[in-house]
Order: C-alpha cells, then sequence, then structure tokens
C-alpha cells in the first residue's frame, strides 16, 4: 500500500526540471550538451542576459559548431567555488573530456571556467560563462598539414 503512495510522489519528483539552485541548473546545461547536439531553443530556455543575446544573434552555421558535441565525452565536471547573493551567483567549475573519432580519443582537455548564475522567475539562468584555464593534451602526435 505504501509503494502506491509514494509512486506517484517519485515520478512527479523525477519528472521535474531541477533549476531550483544555481548548481544544478548548470550541471544540467553542461552534461545535456556533451555527447549530443541540442537546439537552439534548449539553450535559449536555459541562459539570460548576454548569453541569451548572442545565441539569438550568431548565425546558424556557428550555433551548428557551438550545439555539435557529439564527437566530445565527458569525463568529469566539478564545482571549485561558488559565490552567490539573493538572485545572482558566480560558480568556478571545471570539466575534463575527451575528444573522439571513430571511438578513438585524441584530446584530453581540462577547462576552468566561471559562470554567472541569474534567478530570473524562480529558474537559474546562464548569464555569462568566461574561460580562466584551458589545458589541452594530445593522445598522439598533431599533424600540423591536416
Amino acid at each position: 500500500m505504501i509503494k502506491w503512495l509514494l509512486l506517484p510522489l517519485m515520478i512527479l519528483t523525477s519528472c521535474m526540471e531541477d533549476n531550483l539552485t544555481p548548481e544544478a541548473s548548470l550541471k544540467n546545461f553542461v552534461e545535456a550538451r556533451f555527447g549530443n547536439v541540442v537546439t537552439r531553443q534548449f539553450v535559449i530556455d536555459r541562459v539570460t542576459g548576454k548569453m541569451r543575446q548572442s545565441m539569438e544573434n550568431i548565425t546558424d552555421e556557428e550555433f551548428k559548431k557551438f550545439s555539435d558535441l557529439r564527437n566530445v565525452q565527458k569525463d568529469s565536471f566539478k564545482i571549485l567555488s561558488k559565490s552567490c547573493q539573493e538572485k545572482q551567483c558566480f560558480i568556478t567549475y571545471s570539466i575534463t573530456y575527451s575528444t573522439k573519432s571513430d571511438d578513438q580519443s585524441h584530446f584530453l582537455t581540462d577547462v576552468k571556467k566561471i559562470a554567472e548564475v541569474l534567478s530570473v522567475e524562480g529558474k537559474w539562468l546562464i548569464a555569462d560563462v568566461s574561460n580562466v584555464k584551458t589545458y589541452h593534451e594530445a593522445l598522439e602526435p598533431i599533424n600540423p598539414l591536416e
């Protein structure tokens, strides 16, 4: 009997979009992009401010390059620090990922970034992201003629 009472609650909570915290909003956005192609609407629904304006104004060709991460596999996502106020958070995080083709990794990349996340109508949306440091490691010799 208790199982039947808990089942609807579990379904409801699993279907809710988890943008209730700035960290969850950022993590969901980052993880949804890796290994996939996202639509412009997907991105626009999760960003605000300067980032939203740039997503709305880039050409279809530029957006296609931005959105197609099928050859990139996320290895880790870590939140390093955060500084939050009531409606604004700055989150420093790192992502480690590998770039693949033909099921073989060619590069390992570690990126440290700072994201500004704003609360807009009860949702945390990404306003800006800036790179702090990027480290690439080639797993095979690089051919500059390619």
